[in-house]
């Protein structure tokens, strides 16, 4: 199994986290900057990301497999939603950071590392998997997601913060997924762009967050080590041993687990400033994380591969 397509890409997202990193410590973005960049990808390119990633054609011979694929995200989500209730007891902080760490412990970086990972290992035919995979994350992340980093908006429902733009977008994108419409240029090569621009975005935003922290407070926090554990090892190893003697189709298998091993979504960090809890120990998670994801991967990886 070649691995180096995996690293290369990892390492490009740290290239690009570098470049925020740069841009914010020699004045190019600004505080104010950073800020108005994160609401860009929120807002904006990350929708556009969600409607275009479910832009695939739905056939009689692909709906088996759609079924298998959900049955299996209720598996990890069930998983995960269980490490991310019971991982933040032992771990000290406030009632947002505890927020902030279940958002982390269910979500993983699926959507911006996903597609290239899966593709370098896995091939073309992998990304249809990894775009029903995005289906419900994208409903998630917008919804329960939002609720865990503000509790507050559960107790006291603010429909305009809660209906955003990504919730809007998942739920449109779920409705042209399955009525089979698809979206006519030019307008769909608009929607394309502006979707492109969110991984890099978003990987310069983390930079620019991560600037003004001390460099040793990356690695500091044993709680970000905990998270990072389950992030990234316990939770894809535990999906793992429970289908395996369900699911024979190695590719099937395959995909799921390799998804629920990426590292911290980026999105923490996105939708932790957009609502104002804490987006440094957001960064600080998904910086972490994705450096140990260049060992963690390549060994979920090899592990499939024995398997």
């Amino acid at each position: 199994m070649d691995l180096l397509p995996i690293i290369e890409s990892i390492l490009t997202l740290f290239i690009l986290i570098a470049i925020g990193y740069i841009a914010y410590r020699t004045g190019v973005i600004t505080r104010s900057g950073v800020t108005g960049l994160s609401s860009l990808l929120v807002n904006i390119t990350l929708p556009c990301l969600i409607i275009e990633s479910m832009q695939v054609p739905v056939t009689p011979d692909r709906i088996h497999e759609i079924v298998i694929i959900f049955t299996i995200e209720l598996v990890v989500y069930g998983i995960s939603f269980i490490a991310a209730f019971l991982v933040p007891y032992f771990l000290s902080g406030s009632q947002f950071e505890t927020g902030v760490f279940r958002f982390m412990l269910i979500f993983s970086n699926l959507g911006f590392m996903g597609y290239p990972v899966c593709q370098a290992l896995f091939g073309h035919e992998s990304l249809f998997y990894v775009t029903l995979i995005n289906i419900p994350f994208g409903l998630l992340v917008f919804t329960v997601g939002v609720f865990l980093l503000r509790p507050d908006l559960a107790r006291n429902p603010d429909l305009k913060r809660i209906l955003s733009p990504g919730l809007v977008s998942s739920l449109l994108g779920l409705l042209l997924f399955f009525a089979g419409f698809t979206i006519p240029s030019p307008l769909s090569d608009s929607i394309s762009m502006l979707g492109s621009v969110t991984t890099p975005l978003a990987m310069i935003v983390i930079g620019a967050l991560l600037a003004p922290l001390p460099f040793c407070s990356m690695f500091g926090d044993f709680r970000i080590w905990v998270v990072s554990a389950f992030r990234l090892g316990i939770i894809p190893l535990v999906v793992l041993f429970l289908l395996r003697p369900f699911v024979s189709d190695p590719l099937l298998l395959s995909v799921p687990v390799l998804l629920a091993a990426m590292p911290i979504a980026a999105n923490t960090v996105l939708l932790a400033e957009e609502y104002g809890v804490n987006a440094e120990i957001a960064s600080k998670g998904v910086f972490f994380s994705t450096i140990l994801s260049l060992v963690t991967i390549p060994g979920v990886a090899l592990f499939l591969g024995a398997g």
